[in-house]
């Protein structure tokens, strides 16, 4: 019996071809899970000023190569570590994305963008570090929430480096939010500036002064 073994790096799959009494048999290894931060909350974009019934779809790491390159800055070994793939694998990603966008804005067709994230990270301002209760990005506590499948897995108490040091919340808390894989920030009050400067490393906000933590566990709660 002969064996040959093909590695197609353009759909990232293994194929085994095994020659035996005539017979060609064609295996496939399933594609490895990529390593996924940012979570989509605008996901249907589509031109208002012309209709079109072309759509496309931008797959969830493919959003994940243009977050960590367009977004945060990274360069592509960086970005590929991150998502746990190899850098041409990434380099086949980034190409398709931005592909993909350019048909959109320039052909004018809807953009869908597809959510493969079941966890999300929740960071909260809070004036109680035993009990949620929501303040201002200053508040002297930060709760950290991990959740999955509507379940709190974890939660941490962080000092808040605003009120500790006295810092501005827009020169701390958008790399702390990008440090721990946030993805939505919750404050009793949030300005513009702040809101501005999380939502450049993909991180939505969302302004509440009262909040349970059970609230946390359902995503609609920040689709709102």
């Amino acid at each position: 019996m002969n064996i040959c073994h093909k590695y197609n790096s353009n759909l990232d799959i293994c194929q085994v071809t095994l020659v035996a009494f005539g017979y060609n048999f064609c295996m496939g290894r399933e594609k490895l899970k990529r390593n996924l931060q940012f979570k989509p909350v605008c996901k249907v974009f589509e031109p208002k000023s012309c209709k079109s019934d072309d759509v496309i779809h931008l797959l969830h790491e493919e959003m994940e190569a243009l977050y960590l390159m367009d977004a945060l800055g990274m360069y592509q070994a960086e970005a590929a570590e991150h998502m746990g793939i190899s850098r041409p694998t990434f380099a086949r990603i980034i190409k398709s994305a931005r592909e993909k966008v350019t048909r959109m804005l320039v052909g004018g067709a809807n953009l869908h963008i597809e959510d493969d994230k079941e966890e999300f990270t929740v960071l909260v301002a809070s004036m109680n570090e035993n009990v949620l209760l929501p303040g201002k990005p200053d508040a002297p506590f930060l709760l950290l929430y991990e959740i999955n499948k509507f379940r709190i897995l974890r939660s941490k108490v962080i000092e808040n480096p605003v009120f500790v040091e006295s810092k501005r919340p827009g020169e701390v808390l958008p790399e702390l939010c990008n440090r721990y894989g946030v993805n939505f920030f919750v404050a009793s009050k949030i300005g513009a500036g702040l809101k501005s400067a999380l939502l450049s490393k993909g991180i939505f906000t969302l302004a509440r002064e009262e909040l349970q933590e059970e609230e946390l566990t359902d995503i609609e709660l920040f689709y709102r």
